[in-house]
């Protein structure tokens, strides 16, 4: 009887304490992490599959996403060079690409564009023919476009990271109640993913 106890104690020890630390090492195992490669492709995939959905549901010509970043510094002063790209377009067969073009370009080219969209978060020109055009009518005339919206998107903390913008080329459209919706519905699961 004297010997049970320590027989115990030394099987608990030596078999039963390494079998419970593998089981918890294969249950708890951390998952392997991602690479930047991995996690940029699975994230840019879900972004254009956003883009899709937009340009399929609201029928329009073009839909895009500019990011904003810093594009260096300005000599003497060293302040910071805000710019913006484009780094996401999708577009119907008819249409041509414009992504090359904007690339890079500093935010002083569109004060009153990017400037209603930081303030009011949104910008619509239902029509060029009319109205406010809001420093975009040689871009317009350019690329003949007829209408045109453009949305900002916000990080999670809620900074302007960017702008997702829509164009219509065959047609003047002014998108309905329940079109701006689902555009702002998607701005933000864009926004979220960038």
């Amino acid at each position: 009887m004297d010997y049970i106890i320590p027989v115990l104690v030394a099987f608990i020890t030596a078999v039963l304490g390494p079998l419970a630390m593998e089981w918890a090492k294969t249950k708890f195992k951390a998952k392997p992490k991602k690479s930047p490669i991995q996690e940029a492709l699975e994230m840019n995939e879900l972004v254009d599959h956003q883009l899709d959905l937009i340009l399929e549901t609201i029928e329009c010509d073009r839909v895009w996403i500019i990011q904003f970043h810093n594009g260096g510094h300005f000599y003497p002063t060293g302040k910071s060079i805000q710019k913006f790209s484009m780094f996401y377009e999708k577009i119907t067969p008819n249409t041509s690409s414009i992504q090359h073009t904007f690339q890079n370009i500093p935010v002083s080219l569109f004060p009153k564009s990017l400037g209603k969209i930081y303030k009011d978060g949104e910008l619509a020109i239902s029509s060029f023919a009319e109205g406010e055009t809001y420093d975009l009518e040689a871009i317009a005339k350019d690329l003949d476009t007829k209408s045109f919206y453009a949305v900002g998107l916000y990080s999670l903390d809620d900074h302007l990271i960017g702008v997702m913008g829509i164009g219509y080329y065959n047609k003047e459209h002014k998108l309905t109640k329940d079109e701006w919706i689902f555009v702002r519905q998607k701005v933000g699961v864009i926004g979220t993913l960038l």
